[in-house]
């Protein structure tokens, strides 16, 4: 069931040495795409000029399985909506579970979702690392570096470029699945706006990341009335939802569950926003099924975990395998699958795992054991056991050629596979390259375009 051999490697690495052997064209052509193309990035970083290639007959192979693995998502939520137990084993509180229960327009499974990912050294095989199913960033950008890469590549090397279906391009795809969220919404619940003409993008007041507003100017362009919106300003009044004095079909809640999970301190925030998704037309994407549950990294141990295996089926099993390191919740009496205590084994080898927190902003949640001090180990792994984080055994990721625009040299680098998902179906594929151990443009990462292609580059 696994997929193998997802990168191109004869294509890949023509490209860059045809990249590097013409040093001042190509830095003049990055330059010239940077000054006159659209913005792409939320954090400045170097633009390499040569793309993840990703096979096209490899990627197609993996479609269906993602397009399962987030429908596996929505059962989740289905699970831990009916059963006490599963409950128990994510412990979300209150105010999480009226907000769950009241958001069912769009159903279980999140709408949109970006599954970060490795390409596990040695065999590229796919491992997902975690569910990004809360407000997954790249939704826009990712589509414009896949396109502004492609016309450097074209200017280059003289029409080579050309994509398959699968790359992730088009200014209005994600606009075009918001849309689409609303006509499913519509059709599960009559009486929710199918064809919404006022979209808010939700952001703090006075924080809004690049993308947020860069979206808000694009669907303003096609006719949308798009606007930020800060969600501690939402009311119901009327009957409609409103964000201070502006009514709102459809909101895309672009504030990461960290930040939400703050704002429900506050009793009459959490009131208000379930008054806001149950009582009125509003379609709210991503649902808050998604994002507590599918978002939360314990999920990637409730497929896993013997206890619950009689809630899923022998193929959805068997498709977790396939997809997803190995993953645990850290208890005190949890063990690995010899029997031996988990804590134990963490302490002992260290080199092989890691540990995450169930949320948390740009991989500050997350410890990797080969990268760690001893001391600050121990630490984390007694926090997790009180606290109940996720221990997931380490993946290598491949690494992939990267160029600096005007140099001659190429550095390889670790790469992550990430792919987008809109409403239950693979839209396309972005990347990330850091020289650090967590691939992660806020910590000292970029992002890379990433090209499915068939046929290679001539």
């Amino acid at each position: 069931m696994s997929v193998a051999g997802l990168i191109d490697w004869p294509a890949a690495l023509l490209l860059t040495h045809a990249t590097v052997s013409r040093v001042t064209e190509t830095e003049q052509a990055v330059g010239e795409a940077l000054a006159h193309g659209p913005v792409f990035r939320n954090r400045d970083f170097p633009l390499s000029p040569v793309p993840v290639l990703v096979r096209q007959d490899r990627a197609a192979l993996l479609r269906p399985l993602l397009a399962r693995y987030v429908d596996l998502l929505g059962t989740v939520v289905a699970r831990w909506r009916e059963q006490a137990r599963v409950r128990d084993f994510f412990r979300l509180g209150p105010a999480a579970e009226r907000l769950v229960a009241a958001d069912r327009a769009l159903g279980d499974a999140p709408w949109v979702c970006r599954l970060d990912g490795y390409l596990e050294a040695g065999s590229e095989r796919l491992r997902v690392l975690e569910n990004n199913a809360d407000s997954p960033a790249g939704t826009l950008f990712t589509a414009r570096i896949n396109e502004t890469v492609a016309a450097v590549v074209r200017r280059l090397h003289h029409g080579a470029g050309r994509l398959a279906d699968l790359t992730y391009t088009g200014e209005d795809r994600f606009l075009d699945g918001l849309r689409a969220a609303a006509r499913a919404a519509a059709a599960r619940e009559p009486g929710r706006c199918a064809d919404p003409a006022r979209i808010a993008v939700l952001q703090p007041t006075g924080a809004a990341n690049r993308e947020s507003v860069e979206l808000v100017d694009r669907m303003r362009a096609v006719g949308v009335d798009a606007f930020l919106a800060d969600p501690r300003t939402v009311e119901v009044v009327g009957g409609r939802t409103r964000f201070g004095a502006r009514p709102a079909d459809l909101c895309w809640n672009k504030v990461n569950t960290v930040s939400w999970m703050a704002y429900c301190a506050d009793p009459d925030f959490v009131t208000r926003w379930e008054r806001a998704v149950r009582d009125t037309a509003l379609v709210h994407v991503n649902p808050f099924g998604a994002r507590y549950v599918a978002e939360n990294k314990l999920t990637l141990a409730l497929v896993q975990e013997p206890g619950f295996a009689d809630l899923f089926t022998p193929q959805q099993r068997a498709l977790v395998d396939a997809l997803l390191p190995w993953s645990r919740k850290l208890t005190p009496d949890a063990v690995d699958d010899g029997g031996t205590p988990l804590v134990d084994r963490l302490l002992a080898d260290p080199r092989d795992f890691v540990l995450k927190q169930p949320y948390d902003i740009r991989g500050d949640g997350v410890t990797i054991g080969h990268d760690c001090p001893p001391g600050r180990w121990r630490a984390a792994v007694a926090e997790g056991v009180r606290d109940g984080h996720l221990v997931q055994r380490r993946v290598a990721p491949t690494s992939y050629p990267v160029v600096v625009p005007g140099a001659e040299r190429v550095t390889a680098l670790p790469i992550s596979l990430d792919t987008y998902l809109l409403g239950g179906h693979v839209a396309g594929f972005g990347a990330k390259a850091s020289r650090n151990s967590k691939i992660n443009i806020f910590q000292g990462g970029q992002k890379l375009a990433v090209h499915v292609v068939a046929g290679g580059f001539r």
